[in-house]
């Protein structure tokens, strides 16, 4: 088994908090001229902006620096929050399903720490078929089988 990295994808993340920062000062300029601010209101209504604008930057460096790379041995998952490395001995199930958006979830569990893959992944096709390789080869646990509706 080849190692493969795999990044995560900001589109989903960052383009409706863009959208936001971009939209919110044009209604702010539209009400402030059909009705004046108080000074206090429009200072509350700045650091708003501010506070979004800071988060946005704040998911955006956060989603920018994770990554998952999957190796013969080991499965990585990286990111400036830290470093997590998963063995086939510490991984106790691994689970796949559809969430209520109908997007593909993998749910890695080690003892009482969930980690997930979604497709915001890329790419994600490769990824799952990467874990699909992963759990074969090292025999783990999971529902693998009726997933991919091989026990019906």
């Amino acid at each position: 088994m080849d190692e493969h990295e795999y990044i995560y994808q900001l589109k989903p993340l960052v383009i409706p908090g863009l959208f936001f920062l971009l939209l919110y000062p044009v209604l702010l300029g539209c009400i402030y001229l059909f009705h004046k601010f108080p000074s206090l209101e429009l200072r509350v209504l700045a650091g708003i902006y501010v506070i979004c604008a800071l988060g946005i930057l704040f998911l955006w460096v956060i989603g920018k620096s994770k990554r998952v790379l999957i190796k013969d041995q080991q499965i990585v998952f990286n990111s400036l929050l830290g470093k997590h490395v998963l063995e086939p001995k510490d991984i106790r199930r691994v689970a796949f399903y559809f969430d209520g958006k109908g997007q593909e979830v993998a749910q890695i569990r080690t003892g009482d720490i969930f980690y997930y893959l979604s497709e915001f992944y890329f790419p994600f096709p490769e990824l799952m078929s990467d874990l699909e390789t992963f759990i074969k080869l090292h025999g783990l646990r999971s529902n693998l089988q009726n997933y991919l509706g091989l026990n019906e």
